[in-house]
Formats: C-alpha cells, structure tokens, sequence
C-alpha cells in the first residue's frame, strides 16, 4: 500500500495514483454467490455444535428471503433484529442482501420502549426474536416478559403499525410458547416450507443502495440511525480482511454482538468475503465461552474490546492456562477504545497474540478508518492506531473550525472522507448536517478554477488525533471527554493507560468534574484487582461498600503490599504525568458502566461522581 503526502495533511484515498487494488462495486450479495460457487462445502457459521457450510446459509437464507418476499417485504423494506449471535442471525442477514431489504440490528440490552421507538422511527416491516434473549453475565430471559407488549398480535399492531411480519426463532419447542407469540411465523416452519425451492425473485440492486442501518451506541443516551450502503460494507471487509491476510482456512472467533457495526460487518462479511469460518462463541459475550471455542475449534483470529480482552485474562488466570493453549491464535483485531500499551502485552504473553492488530473507526464508517499492520514493529502498535485503509482520506483541523486544516504533528479534529462514508442519519437532516463537514474548494484540486472543483464531504468524527511524520495515526482521545482544567488540556487516556499498569487496578475510567475554581477536575473510577484491600479513608471516596476494606492493624507485609490507597494513586500519576493531571476525586468501584459494545459510558460515570459529591462524600 503506497501513499503520498502533502505539507498539510496525509491523504491515503481514491485520488491515491499509488493505490493497486480498486474498489469494488458488487453487491454483498453477488460477492456471497461467488464464495458459495468456490466454498460450497466449507464452515461458513460455527455456533457450539452447530456447522453451516456456505451451502446451507446459501440455501437457508434463500427459503427465508422467499418467506419475507411472501410477506409483502420489498427492497429497502426495514427488517429489525433482535437477537444474540445466533447463526439464524447470518442466515437473515444474507436473505436481507438477497432481497435488498434494509437489515436494522439492535442491541440486545433494549427495552420493550426502545424497540418500539426503534421500529417505529424506521417504519420497520418485519421484526425478527428469539424465544429467549441472553445478555452477559446474565441467565437468558423469555422474550415475552421483556418485550410483552410485541409479542401479542393486537397489541404489536397497535403500538407498531408498520410491522407485517414477526418471524420468531424457537430456543426450545413449546406449545405454549407458540400461543404466547400470536401471529407471528416460526424460522424453522419456514425453512421447511421453502427448502429447495431457490430465490423466486431477484432484485436489481446497486452497490450505493443501503443496506444497514446501524444505531450508534454514542456517547449519549440518543443513538443516531447511521445508513451504510453494499459498497462501504462490503469493501471495508474487504480491505480490513486483507489486513488481517485472512484465507479459506481461517477460524475467525467473534466475541462482539453481531448488532454492532465491528461484528457485522467485519465478523460476518470479512470471514464471507475470504470463504472462512465465523466462530460465535456464545450468543452474548462469555469469556469463559470465549476461550473453550478457541481452545476447542483451533481458532486463528480473534475480535474484541479492550473490556472482552480483560475478562478473558482473567478466566485464563482462574485457570492456570499457559500460553500453548492458544497457538493456533495468529492475528486478531482489538478496538472499541484506546489499547493500553500493558493490555497489548498481556495478551501477547497469555493469548500467543503478538499479531494483535489496532483497529479504529465509527458505525458512521462502515466501520474501520485504520488499523496497525502485522508487520508493525511493537511501538506502533502501543501508540498508534495504525496506517490508514486504502481508498479512504483523512485529515486534522482545528478543533475550533472545521475548515482549518492543520500540519502534520498538530493536535486536532480527525475528519474522514472517502467511499466508507454513511448516506447520513435516517431522517434525520439535523443531525446529519452537523455531521458532515463540506469542502466546496477541497486542496487536491487547488490549481483548477473554483467553478471545476468539486464539493467534498468529509465525517468530522469527534476525536482528537494526530498523524505522526511516519503517516501513522494516533487517537488522543473523544473531543468532549478532554479534561480542561484552569485552560490546560489533560488527556484521560494517558492517566488510564499509566494506572492499568498497577497490579492492584483491575479497571479504570477518568473523567472531569465539575470544580469552581478549575472549571474541571481530574477523576478516576476505579475496580481493585480482587486480590486488593483498599483503604478506607479519606483520601477516596467508596462508591460500593463492597469494595472499601480497611486493613487490621498488626497485619503481615505480604498484606499491606496488597493496600490500594488514594495517595499512592495520586503520587503514580503526579511524578509521571505532572501535578495537574493526579486526580482530585477518586472513585472505588465494583462495576464501571459500559455500552452494550463494551465502551465506557462517561456521561453516566460524571454524573455518578456529580451525584456523590452533592451528597457530601468529598475529599
């Protein structure tokens, strides 16, 4: 991969002349064909005990795409999905890209309100269940006590007027199950019903047509509904795959939710694209799962979120694993936040993953901007996110106007543009607005005439960043979540990516707070390693009376070495990053709130802090 830089901003992108390969302009469905002509017979889903060779989600997705074509259901119709990472969840994806109608997932973790504002904000005509519904950590639950109000036939059409179809996947076979979802049709009925019969009808569908809508999990509590087209999917895919050198042979281990843009569309059509196999593990994130399907199905790649990483540390810690249980792990790809450089070697040294690619993007993305290669040296790797894909443009401008571009090595807003780019924000002209930045004299084109230069749209992402002189790209940190305190610039990243060193953090989130004489305030939530007694004093304030433990006077040395203090946090950071950045406030905590994707929800962690500083618990 080639690139070629200008004094002002490192472009890697369609006008590249050193780019080899072209974009591809198939739809996900011609390329699903192909790979099922040349794979018929290879692992295409791999769920526990279940196999599904190319042929059979070929097949299953035809007899479910003539089901939904039955049902009413056109090209750009919406179908929602709720459901785990099932392989029925594949087989409606690709019956979805068959009929070209528009696949919405949702998260799992949404409630019976939410799922109704999702389908009814996108007029959705099918909505697809499951009998039972699993989040992490957590025992499933029938769909029925969660979502009740969908599942009876009078009450669906009511409160969702646009819903035609509910199609359900039964856990367990019940009688009366099937009389709780009235009206609705049953996945496997269908299967048998349409076995055999072929696509009936096929759409003419363009590669600019959209085909997911993706609700970002954001950092606030309104998710935007993001429209991504055949051609930003599946050459994302396509792109990251080769990245990963991805082959026929490959195992690809995917912890992720599927709803997510990093599981869709890099777990389902990166392994589809190569013809290899997609390895769901359970159907919400289990890291105990986790490591018995790698250990067990001999995978060789693996995703996950710097969260999955940490749990599944742990499980293998609890289990004495050593590290040759992993080898037949070459690469995998990490992103969702910013990698601490002492997690990268963690799993290096546990889990075999010295292939450990970065990743970075956006659902607005389709999803990846960039990744680390793997033949990085390991200081790219802890401090870089990597080198940008082909075909797609990136630059810095100030944070405070999005039409000044900055140099190389300058702090700034990260703006991308290219092929990747969402169509905008379903119905929402707002929000898509303030979006997109518009070049109307974009700088490849500075010596032609004003009245030939062509309007460039670019995605202003929220994220500070720089690119480093060697054109690789390195995240500082989301805009809004920089720490300004008394008019200096603190970077949460960098105090959590120091204190993740210590033995006794487990997990860490820094944020600001509100202060009358700094504007903002440093702050960490903190979860002790479990092998840590914290001190309880006041240097630190206990947000769980679970955590705090106050140390028995008289105890041995090898037990106060295991003492977690405020101070000793504070001193860690203020000899290494400076006085102003040691936090003020610190947190104890035994959970730090996450989106469904594993981010750390900051919003709701300042207001936590805001909550206990107003009810005294200062200081």
């Amino acid at each position: 991969m080639g690139c070629y830089v200008k004094d002002y901003v490192l472009y890697l992108g369609e006008t590249n002349p050193l780019e080899k390969e072209p974009l591809v302009e198939e739809t996900i469905a011609h390329r699903l064909a192909a790979v099922v002509a040349k794979y018929p017979s290879r692992i295409a889903v791999l769920t526990g005990e279940r196999k599904l060779t190319y042929k059979q989600v070929d097949e299953q997705s035809d007899a479910i795409a003539n089901f939904l074509s039955d049902s009413g259901i056109r090209a750009s119709d919406r179908v929602a999905i709720c459901l785990g990472n099932l392989a029925e969840y594949v087989v409606v994806i690709y019956a979805c890209v068959k009929l070209g109608a528009v696949v919405v997932p949702m998260s799992t973790a949404y409630t019976e309100v939410q799922i109704v504002s999702v389908i009814n904000h996108i007029t959705a005509s099918c909505l697809v269940l499951s009998t039972d519904i699993s989040l992490p950590y957590k025992a499933p639950k029938p769909a029925n006590e969660l979502f009740g109000g969908l599942v009876l036939e009078e009450e669906r059409i009511r409160r969702t007027p646009s819903l035609k179809q509910l199609l359900v996947i039964e856990k367990t076979p019940s009688t009366h199950t099937r009389q709780i979802f009235s009206g609705a049709a049953w996945f496997h009925d269908v299967l048998k019903e349409y076995h055999g019969k072929g696509l009936k009808k096929r759409t003419m569908l363009q590669s600019s047509d959209i085909i997911n809508i993706q609700f970002t999990s954001g950092t606030t509590s309104t998710p935007k509904a993001a429209c991504l087209t055949h051609k930003g999917l599946l050459n994302n895919a396509i792109l990251v795959g080769d990245r990963l050198k991805l082959t026929e042979l490959d195992i690809l281990c995917c912890a992720p939710p599927i709803y997510h843009a990093f599981a869709f569309s890099l777990g389902v059509f990166s392994t589809m694209a190569f013809g290899c196999a997609l390895l769901l593990p359970s159907e919400s994130f289990n890291p105990i799962a986790v490591i018995d399907s790698i250990i067990e199905h001999n995978a060789t790649v693996v995703y996950g979120v710097p969260t999955m990483f940490l749990a599944e540390l742990e499980e293998i810690d609890k289990r004495s694993l050593d590290k040759s249980a992993f080898s037949s792990l070459r690469t995998g790809l990490i992103g969702g936040s910013i990698v601490p450089p002492v997690l990268r070697a963690k799993l290096k040294e546990k889990m075999n993953l010295s292939g450990l690619l970065n990743m970075y993007g956006m659902t607005e993305l389709s999803p990846t901007v960039c990744t680390t290669c793997l033949e990085d040296e390991i200081e790219k790797h802890h401090n870089t996110v990597g080198a940008v894909l082909p075909h797609t443009e990136i630059k810095i401008v100030s944070r405070d106007d999005c039409h000044q571009t900055l140099r190389r090595g300058e702090r700034g807003e990260l703006l991308i543009g290219g092929y990747l780019l969402m169509k905008g924000y379903w119905e929402d002209e707002k929000r898509t607005s303030e979006a997109f930045a518009i070049d109307n004299s974009q700088q490849t084109s500075s010596d032609e005439p004003s009245s030939a230069r062509k309007q460039k749209v670019w995605l202003r992402t929220g994220d500070e960043a720089v690119i480093r002189p060697d054109g690789m790209l390195k995240i500082t940190g989301r805009i809004k979540d920089i720490i300004i305190r008394g008019g200096e610039n603190i970077y949460p990243s960098e105090i959590e990516n120091l204190l993740l060193q210590h033995k006794l953090i487990s997990s860490i989130a820094v944020v600001g707070l509100p202060d009358d004489r700094y504007g903002e305030i440093v702050s960490a939530f903190i979860i002790p390693h479990e092998d840590a007694v914290v001190s309880q004093s006041s240097d630190a304030i206990d947000l769980d009376s679970r955590v705090a433990l106050k140390p028995p006077s008289g105890m041995c040395n090898q037990f106060l070495q295991n003492v977690l203090t405020g101070d000793e946090i504070r001193d860690m950071v203020r000899v290494t990053l400076g006085r102003s950045s040691a936090p003020k406030y610190i947190f104890w905590a035994s959970q730090i709130p996450l989106t469904a994707t594993g981010k750390t929800e900051k919003y709701k962690l300042k207001e936590i802090g805001q909550a206990a500083l107003k009810r005294g618990l200062k200081t």
